[in-house]
């Protein structure tokens, strides 16, 4: 049993929750930094089949979605699908589908999704990735992309994800913020936006409708695929409020960088946001995934 609750039986002739799903202790012979890690290494090793899905507690899958998940790891070793929000009303809701359409829109593999597939064999062949990082799922992604796995981008395939609380959302606000300062690029950009809205304010306001430029990027990520389908169209008018969450939160996450020296995960301070594999791994899976589109 997962949480103790009694065995949640599905039907007369399906087997029982006890019968489909095991909770099992870390094999303490993962020693990464991040706990999630070890026990994706852990899980692994106990799996007896060879198609795993990899998710996150706040992702939930259909059995449609299962199904089409096992016909792509026929054909591939890898799959990474595409997550959406349903039934966004909350202001938080919106800005965080505004960030998927921004990603969408602005990233040849689209936005970062908390959940994929894989072959069980794949995993063990390539080895053990950087488990000392924040940004977990999509260092795996990249471990596996400079293995030379055969990897499928999925960006139509939408899997679920559950809006999360407004305290579960702030509490992820600076964390996020923090992965991408191995992107320096982009961390510089986000840092420098608010001086340079500070500077436009007071010379000219009118400036200040360039930041409405982001409601146009997450349009055209609206726009991208079957996105329209999964995406209210007014989550890109959260577009300027995300810009503007994650620049204060980037300097929430300086403060962590300068104060503690990284950022807490679980029971463990991180220092590192992204890992070996991820420029290289990135590169080659863009070069991948546009050559088989």
């Amino acid at each position: 049993m997962i949480d103790g609750s009694p065995p949640e039986v599905f039907s007369k002739h399906e087997k029982t929750w006890r019968d489909v799903c095991r909770h099992e202790a870390v094999d303490p012979r993962f020693q990464f930094l991040n706990d999630k890690v070890n026990g994706v290494h852990t899980g692994v090793a106990l799996a007896r089949n060879d198609k795993i899905i990899l998710a996150d507690d706040d992702i939930r899958y259909g059995k449609i979605d299962i199904e089409r998940m096992c016909a792509l790891l026929d054909k591939f070793e890898v799959v990474r699908p595409q997550n959406y929000l349903r039934d966004v009303v909350q202001v938080w809701a919106r800005m965080e589908s505004a960030r998927m359409l921004i990603n969408r829109a602005t990233l040849r593999t689209a936005d970062y999704p908390g959940t994929g597939g894989f072959r069980r064999q794949t995993f063990l062949n390539v080895g053990e990735y950087d488990g000392d990082v924040l940004f977990d799922n999509e260092e795996l992604i990249r471990h596996f992309a400079r293995r030379a796995a055969r990897i499928a981008y999925e960006n139509d395939f939408f899997i679920l994800k559950l809006t999360p609380t407004f305290r579960k959302w702030l509490e992820q606000r600076p964390r996020q913020a923090y992965e991408d300062f191995g992107l320096r690029f982009k961390t510089i950009l986000f840092a420098s936006l608010l001086p340079i809205a500070i500077a436009l304010a007071w010379w000219n306001p009118k400036w200040l409708s360039i930041f409405l430029l982001s409601i146009l990027v997450a349009f055209a990520g609206w726009l991208r695929g079957s996105a329209r389908r999964y995406f209210s169209i007014l989550a890109c008018l959260a577009a300027p409020l995300w810009i503007l969450e994650r620049t204060l939160s980037t300097y929430w996450a300086f403060y962590w960088r300068t104060r503690y020296g990284g950022y807490p995960f679980g029971r463990r301070l991180l220092k590192k946001g992204i890992g070996r594999d991820w420029i290289e791994g990135g590169k080659i899976a863009a070069a991948t995934h546009l050559s088989r589109n």
